[in-house]
């Protein structure tokens, strides 16, 4: 009996393709401030895909999940400051 893909299939398919563009982005292209944010939003989105859907934070403990985003905000904002150094 074949198994078909789940949520978490696609899910992981996604965030995959995500760090392969990033990849690509980061070997093909010079270091520019855009660059550099696009890869901080996709970082932070990825950041979040797994703390709702690989962690199961969705409906955890709202200071934990809070906690857990902020992580996830904190360090790509810190990508896009060095950026200008």
């Amino acid at each position: 009996m074949m198994k078909y893909a789940g949520k978490l299939e696609y899910y992981l398919f996604a965030l995959i393709a995500i760090t392969l563009f990033n990849t690509f982005l980061g070997e093909k292209f010079a270091s520019t401030l855009l660059i550099n944010i696009l890869i901080a939003l996709t970082v932070t989105y990825k950041g979040f895909m797994v703390i709702d859907h690989f962690m199961e934070l969705k409906g955890a403990n709202k200071n934990l999940r809070f906690l857990m985003r902020l992580y996830f905000v904190l360090f790509p904002s810190l990508i896009i400051i060095s950026a200008f150094y």
